[in-house]
């Protein structure tokens, strides 16, 4: 009996190392796998980040155009006589610009601006000013003609350094990926964010 536990004994150690090896050679397969999904889905989130960038970047740039187009069609109106209240499309409605873009280009950069409150006050300022001059029913004062006129060159510089922002980016994944991490985007935001805040002092 002890002889023929012996002798496969060999035999045992013989199956237990390619046993062993194939384990081993399963649970990296399975490793690397699980690693590669997790490095795709970590570049998947980064692109859906830097999409949303864009978006903010492309939504700022359509209300600036479009509150400067309504500023401009009051200028135009009242100088021909005809008085408000006067139309507006729905975007400049509702804002003047929008403080998202800058928002989430500091976040993508890891940072944040202490002073987000200010930029988001002079917006709502601008919009109050101009929702009472669109409603005027007679010629501008010498405070709206002089407010229009000093706003419309505030307004267009702000929107000359939104217009700066790379919108071709969403053609490249890449480029897309690279504004998650604040590169193409945090500089424009702070520029424009020192634009505005300049104003506010």
């Amino acid at each position: 009996m002890e002889e023929f536990e012996q002798r496969n004994e060999p035999a045992k150690r013989s199956l237990a190392l390619p046993i062993t090896l194939v384990l081993l050679v399963f649970s990296l397969i399975g490793n690397v796998f699980f690693y590669s999904q997790y490095l795709q889905n970590k570049q998947e989130a980064k692109f859906r980040s830097g999409q949303h960038v864009i978006e903010t970047a492309n939504a700022a740039k359509t209300q600036y155009e479009a509150i400067l187009t309504e500023m401009k069609s009051f200028s135009e109106l009242n100088k021909k006589g005809v008085y408000g209240p006067y139309a507006a499309d729905g975007a400049s409605l509702r804002a003047v610009g929008d403080t998202t873009f800058i928002a989430e280009a500091y976040a993508a950069k890891g940072e944040k601006l202490q002073e987000l409150a200010k930029v988001q006050q002079y917006f709502q300022d601008v919009r109050q000013n101009l929702d009472e001059i669109r409603t005027s029913k007679g010629p501008f004062s010498e405070w709206q003609t002089q407010y229009l006129a000093e706003k419309q060159q505030e307004l267009m510089e702000q929107y000359g350094i939104i217009g700066k922002f790379n919108f071709e980016a969403v053609e490249s994944r890449s480029a897309v990926i690279q504004m998650a991490s604040g590169i193409g985007s945090f500089e424009i935001a702070e520029k424009l964010a020192a634009a505005i805040l300049a104003r506010t002092k």
